[in-house]
Parts: C-alpha cells; sequence; structure tokens
C-alpha cells in the first residue's frame, strides 16, 4: 500500500493545537484551589502524546535520515510524556522520591532528541565552517552552562557534601540540557538537507523551548517561587506543538527539498542564527559586566570572550578565503581552470598599451582543436571535457612565460604573448601544435587531435584588442583552410617570410619515423692512382610534400630545432649497416660520416658508435667519423677523451672542413685524428692562392694526417691537388651522390678492371 504524504493537518495536529489554545486560557485565568495542582500537571501530558502521535505519523511518511529523526523526536516526546504522568501520579499521593521514574522519563527525553537532530543529513563543510559552528555551539552552550551553573548547578552542588546517586541524577539535567542546546546551535547553523528554512525554524524553536522552559523552570525552583499551574507549564507542551508542525510541514513540502538560491533579498534571513548568536553574545556580557563576578564566572566570561573572538577571526578567515574563490572562479573558466574570456581584452588592451608605450610587440594566438566534435560524438561530451582540461593544460605547459591562455568558447583558445614579435611568436605557434599533436590518455582511451592556430600581432595588425582577437580568428580560419594542423599569421607579408622554414620544421618531424630519409654514398678517390678509398655517406630527405629537400636546407632547421640526435644515430647504424653488407664483396670499402657537434657532445656517443659496429659485424677501421672543428674546439679536453675512446676501437677521425674555423697549430697537434678534409670554399674558389692550400697540405702531412680535398669538379683541380701533394679527392667530377647500389656500380667504372679498391693505408697515426 502506497502512504501518500498529508496535504492538510491531520486531527492529531489540529487536536494538539486546539488543546494548547486551551491551556493556555486556562493558565492565564490563574487556577487556584485544592484540585489545581494536580489538573495542572496532569494537563501537560495530552498535547505531549498529541504531538508524539503526530509526529509518528510523519515518521511513516518520511523517507531517509528525516524518517529516523521524526522516530527519535517521537521517542524523546513520549519519554518526557511520561516523566510528566509519574510526577503527576506522585504529586497525587503527595510523594516525593528522588529520583524516580519521573526523572528516567524527563533525562531520556533530550538525549533522544539530541540523537534524532543527528541523524539529519548534512552537507560537506570545509575546516573553517566546522569550526565555526563549533565555535558558535561551543559560546551559546559555555553560556547557557553560566545561566544554569547559577540557577541550579551551584545550589545543587552546596546541597551535597557528599558524592551520592541523588546528586549525580540532579547533575544530569543541566548536562543533557547542554547537549541538547549544541545540537540545536548546530541545527540552526548547519541547515541539513532536505530541510526547507521553515521547517528548520520550527524545529529549532521545539528545542529552544524546551531549554528555554528547563532553565526557567529550574530558576524558579531555585528561588522557590514556582509552583503547578504556573505559566511557566505551557513551555513543553509548546515545544512539542512545534515539533509536530515541524515534522508536518517536512513532510508536506518535500517536492521541494532541493535547497533555493540565494537571493540578495534574503541574505539577513541567512545571518539570521549568527545573529542570534550574536545577541546571546551581547547579553551576557551586558548581565555580567554590571554585577561583581566571583573567580569562576570571571574564568567563564574570559572564556567567552575568547570564544567569540576565535569565532570572529574564523570568520574573517572563511571571508577572505571565500573572496578568493570568488575572485577564481570570476575570472577562470570552471572545466579547463584556465582563465576565461570575461576580462580577455581588458588585459589584452593593457597588454598592447603597454607594447605601444615600449616599442614592443603582443602576439595574439587564437587557437581552435580540429577534431573535438568527432570525439564528442565517438566518445561522449565528459570524455570530450576531460580531454579539454588536458589540451588546456598541455597548452599552458607549454607556452613562454608571462604569457596568459584564456579559454574563448567551445574548443576555442586564446594565448596572449607580450613582447613576443614574428619570429618568437612564430615557434610559439610552432610548439603549440607540436603539443597538441601528441596523444592524450583519457581514461582507458588514446585520443589524437590536432589545432589550427590563426597568428595576429598588435600594434601591427592592429592596435585594438577585440579587433586583434577578430585578426588571430580570420588567421586561424584560413590555417584551417590551408588544411588543418597548421598556423597562419594575420598578415600574407609575415606568411611568406616565416612559413615555408615552418613547414619544413613540421614535415622534418616524424620524418625519420615515416621512412623519408635515405643515404646516399659519394666516393673519396686516390688522386695518384684513380683508386676508390672509401665512402661518404650523405643523408637525403625526400619529403611527399615538398619533394627532394638540399641538405643545407633541412640541416640547419634540424639542428637548431633539436632533430640532428636523431637523424645523426639514424645515418650511422645505417652507414655501418652498408658498409658490413660490403665487407663480404667489397672488403677494402670503407664508410666516412657526418657527425653533428649535437651527437658528438653526447655523453653516450662513444656507446653509440661501440654498438653499431658489434651489431653489424662491422670492422671498427674501416669506418671514419667526420667531425667539425667547432664541435671540437668548443672543450677540447672532453673531446680528446672521446676521440682517444674512437681511437681504442679503432676507428678514424676525419676533421671536415678545416680551414673554415679558428683551431691553431697547438690544438691540431692535441687532438688524435686520422684524417683533414680541405673545405671546399678554398678547392671552387679560382682566386685562392696554391700556397695556401699548400700550406694546409703540409700542415696535415707534418702530423702525419691524410689530406682530403672537397668539392673537386673539374680535371685542372685534380691536376693542381696532385701537384700539391694531396692525398684524396672527392666532388661532382668523379661522382654524385648516389643510392648503395648505384654508389657501387660507379665505382666499379672508377676502379681497374680487376675491380681492386685501394687499401687503407697504414702508417697514418695521428697524435
Amino acid at each position: 500500500m502506497v502512504v501518500r504524504p498529508p496535504t492538510r493537518p491531520t486531527v492529531a495536529l489540529v487536536s494538539q493545537t486546539v488543546y494548547l489554545i486551551l491551556y493556555a486560557l486556562w493558565l492565564l485565568a490563574a487556577p487556584s484551589g485544592g484540585w489545581a495542582p494536580l489538573a495542572a500537571n496532569l494537563a501537560v501530558v495530552p498535547p505531549l502524546l498529541l504531538g508524539v502521535l503526530t509526529v509518528w505519523q510523519m515518521a511513516r511518511v518520511s523517507r531517509g535520515p528525516a524518517a529516523r529523526t521524526w522516530r527519535w523526536l517521537g521517542w524523546g516526546l513520549l519519554a518526557w510524556s511520561l516523566g510528566a504522568l509519574a510526577y503527576s501520579a506522585y504529586d497525587a499521593l503527595q510523594l516525593s522520591p528522588f529520583p524516580s521514574l519521573a526523572d528516567l522519563g524527563y533525562l531520556l527525553a533530550l538525549p533522544c532528541f539530541a540523537v534524532g537532530l543527528s541523524l539529519l543529513r548534512r552537507e560537506r563543510r570545509g575546516t573553517l565552517h566546522t569550526l565555526s559552528f563549533l565555535t558558535d555551539a561551543a559560546l551559546v552552550t559555555l553560556v547557557l552552562g553560566d545561566l544554569l551553573w547559577r540557577t541550579s548547578i551551584r545550589d545543587t552542588l552546596a546541597g551535597y557534601p557528599q558524592p551520592t546517586f541523588a546528586l549525580w541524577i540532579s547533575l544530569a539535567y543541566p548536562v543533557v540540557d547542554l547537549l541538547l542546546c549544541a545540537v540545536t546551535v548546530t541545527l540552526a547553523l548547519w541547515r541539513p538537507l532536505g530541510l526547507q528554512r521553515r521547517v528548520i525554524a520550527l524545529l529549532a524553536g521545539g528545542m529552544l523551548c524546551f531549554l528555554g522552559t528547563d532553565a526557567l523552570y529550574y530558576d524558579a525552583v531555585a528561588r522557590g517561587v514556582y509552583r503547578p499551574g504556573a505559566l511557566i507549564d505551557l513551555g513543553w507542551p509548546l515545544a512539542a506543538l512545534l515539533i509536530a508542525w515541524a515534522a508536518f510541514r517536512s513532510v508536506q513540502e518535500r517536492r521541494s527539498t532541493a535547497s533555493l538560491p540565494f537571493r540578495v533579498s534574503e541574505g539577513w534571513k541567512r545571518l539570521l542564527p549568527h545573529y542570534a548568536v550574536l545577541g546571546v553574545f551581547g547579553l551576557y556580557l551586558v548581565t555580567h559586566l554590571r554585577a561583581a563576578l566571583d573567580g569562576t564566572q570571571e574564568v567563564t566570561l574570559w572564556l567567552t570572550v575568547g570564544l567569540f573572538v576565535v569565532r570572529q577571526f574564523l570568520v574573517l578567515t572563511d571571508n577572505q578565503r571565500l573572496q578568493q574563490q570568488l575572485t577564481h572562479r570570476a575570472e577562470h573558466d570552471p572545466l579547463t581552470g584556465v582563465r576565461n574570456r570575461s576580462d580577455l581584452e581588458a588585459g589584452l588592451q593593457r597588454q598592447i598599451n603597454e607594447a605601444r608605450a615600449r616599442g614592443g610587440e603582443v602576439a595574439v594566438l587564437f587557437v581552435d582543436l580540429d577534431r573535438m566534435k568527432e570525439v564528442n560524438d565517438t566518445f561522449g561530451h565528459s570524455v570530450g571535457d576531460r580531454l579539454l582540461q588536458a589540451v588546456a593544460a598541455r597548452l599552458a605547459s607549454h607556452l613562454p612565460a608571462g604569457a596568459v591562455i584564456s579559454r574563448f568558447g567551445g574548443d576555442e583558445f586564446v594565448a596572449a604573448l607580450p613582447g613576443h614579435p614574428a619570429p618568437a611568436a612564430a615557434q610559439v605557434a610552432q610548439a603549440l601544435l607540436e603539443a597538441a599533436r601528441e596523444p592524450f590518455q583519457i581514461g582507458p582511451e588514446i585520443l589524437h587531435v590536432s589545432a589550427s592556430i590563426g597568428v595576429a600581432l598588435a600594434p601591427g595588425d592592429a592596435d585594438c584588442a577585440e579587433t586583434v582577437i577578430e585578426q588571430a580568428d580570420a588567421a586561424m580560419y584560413r590555417a584551417k583552410q590551408a588544411g588543418k594542423g597548421t598556423w597562419r599569421f594575420a598578415s600574407e607579408q609575415l606568411n611568406g617570410l616565416h612559413m615555408p622554414q615552418a613547414q619544413l620544421e613540421v614535415l622534418l618531424r616524424g620524418a625519420l619515423e615515416r621512412g623519408e630519409f635515405t643515404l646516399y654514398f659519394q666516393p673519396l678517390i686516390a688522386l695518384r692512382t684513380g683508386r676508390v678509398s672509401s665512402f661518404e655517406a650523405l643523408m637525403r630527405w625526400t619529403s611527399p610534400v615538398l619533394g627532394p629537400v638540399s641538405p643545407a636546407n633541412f640541416i640547419p632547421v634540424a639542428e637548431t630545432r633539436e632533430m640532428m640526435g636523431g637523424l645523426g644515430r639514424w645515418a650511422l647504424r645505417e652507414a655501418v649497416r652498408q658498409m658490413g653488407a660490403w665487407q663480404a664483396t667489397l672488403p677494402g670499402v670503407g664508410v666516412a660520416v657526418n657527425v653533428s657537434a649535437t651527437q658528438f657532445a653526447h655523453d653516450g656517443f662513444v656507446a653509440e658508435v661501440r654498438s653499431a659496429l658489434a651489431d653489424y659485424g662491422a670492422k671498427p677501421e674501416r669506418l671514419t667519423l667526420e667531425v667539425t672543428e667547432s664541435s671540437v674546439l668548443g672543450n677540447v679536453r672532453q673531446a680528446r677523451h672521446k676521440l682517444l675512446e674512437l681511437r681504442d676501437l679503432g676507428v678514424r677521425v676525419a676533421l671536415d672542413d678545416f680551414g673554415t674555423g679558428y683551431s691553431s697549430l697547438g690544438q691540431l697537434r692535441s687532438l688524435p685524428v686520422d684524417v683533414l678534409k680541405i673545405d671546399r670554399v678554398f678547392i671552387q674558389d679560382s682566386g685562392t692562392d696554391a700556397a695556401f692550400i699548400q700550406a694546409m697540405v703540409s700542415l696535415g702531412h707534418s702530423l702525419g694526417l691524410r689530406v682530403v680535398a672537397e668539392g673537386i669538379e673539374d680535371a685542372p683541380a685534380v691536376a693542381r691537388l696532385l701537384d700539391l701533394g694531396c692525398d684524396l679527392g672527392q666532388g661532382f667530377h668523379f661522382a654524385r651522390p648516389l643510392p648503395a647500389a648505384q654508389a657501387v656500380a660507379a665505382m666499379a667504372r672508377l676502379c681497374p678492371a680487376s675491380g681492386e679498391t685501394e687499401a687503407p693505408l697504414s702508417g697514418w697515426n695521428g697524435h
């Protein structure tokens, strides 16, 4: 059977209300006579029992913690009713035992109330809120405790020189009152979930009626003026009526248990419990400061003042924390945590004005994710939201110091970069693109997105924040039209200056993994015999978008963007692999490999060389590593140590581009190298004095080094170098760089019919 919530007051509640009105009128009439005390004692019981009936009826139709609360409150009212009946019976029999069954009923009632109120479900609060509530409860409880001390506890202790059971029962009354006081203050200040404000007010009013009536009763008894049938007796039935009405209203309004939105006009209602605490404190101070205090009361006074000071400190601290939270919420996007667009234009305009005053620039990057709709449609918006959070965090981590990123809306972000001209803005845009391309781990899913970015500069493109954002937005759409996953300047002139290199960098990243690199081989020829001495391995890149790309174009970009380490390791291993494959059929052929400064400076470089030789079974003496002067002169001591390690492996080292650096004869003598390679600029420049080349050849020979001339393009150059005593030559005159198979075929044409190649010369030991 479905129990429907009542829509009108129950019979018991109406009867209780009518009875209480008649009871109040009877008390106001000041009944007297022999029967009046007994009638007054018995008259308290019916409204309490009617309250029990009403509260338990509401417990039947309630759900969750509220049902348990009303049930416990009903038990409390019942215990009080039974105590009142027992007291009336003792009074009718002119008996006054203490303690008695009446005391048992009275003492059980208030803990039942406290348990019922404690069962209400409350919203989780922070530490400061909790401390504030506890301080308020302690403050009011302390004030009530002092009142009970003066009206009851002190006299009770004075009447019992020795501790007895009766003394403990007497002290139990103020103790349970204090317990209920603390719970009631918590009820008023820490609003339970699912209860309307009026229900809480009725419930708190009922509890305060019990407490106030108890306090007045103790005071009247202490002064010897209490008589049954006094107006004070109305307090307990009134408390039961308020609790019954609270139970009824809670069930009737269950359909709107959600908290009402806070309105400014209702702010005073939320602060009403705090005003009540302040009022209690003020009244306490007034009453105590007007009278002379004994030692105990003075301690209590200072303790109360101390609690109030602590309470105010907690309020100020909480207000400051709340203000910080509100400020953060007003300025930041609630989903991603980056700044929102509310003050984007104002902040950007300040940066533009400052940049104009200093003669600088502010770069504005408009970032739009390319595949967010697909993610939302495939995985749902919850995954999409988590992806946006991850994207925002990653973009923010890749911005330079001083930059500010804001969520513009949806999957759009705007980054403001003060002090960033076009080249720096281009680098940041490229870094953000690469960051967005990295996969995102969202739960069990690996998600891939890309971004399109528009870049505008202020005050160059516009000197108004709104306009520069629009310019960056328009540039972002042009980037999408160009194929997404790229960026564009708002200025076409800047695109012409910066986009070729930027596009080259974009395509270069990942090219090695995509298998776009190959090794070409160019022979080194012994000028006196015409035989092939070895091959130099040269990297070549064929981009699916750009086609063949000159090393003069992609190697500087790779070095600038720290990609040469990976490319160099690949070239080394691939060259050694090819050399190992040639050893069976072409035992005399060696390979020379260029080593970048970044690769040579790596701590594990020698280990990488050793590993490559071991993996492919290649002979170390056939491998020549070509290093530039700049790569060894940066740290001569460290370079010498590595070169000696390579010497111990049996690997040869060539000093490449000799003559273009600043090495001295002393430095050259200290480096254990085997070959000098004269740079092509000296060979191809007809104006170069032959004596200068002769000096370099003589220097190399004097140190026991073989000398190689690069860039030989005609027969006269060969003859001139022969006359100067150069050992080896390399250039287009002999052969262009070719893939491995074609290079071997070219070698066969260059060598005698026997196919023999020149064996590496022995005795050419460096220092």
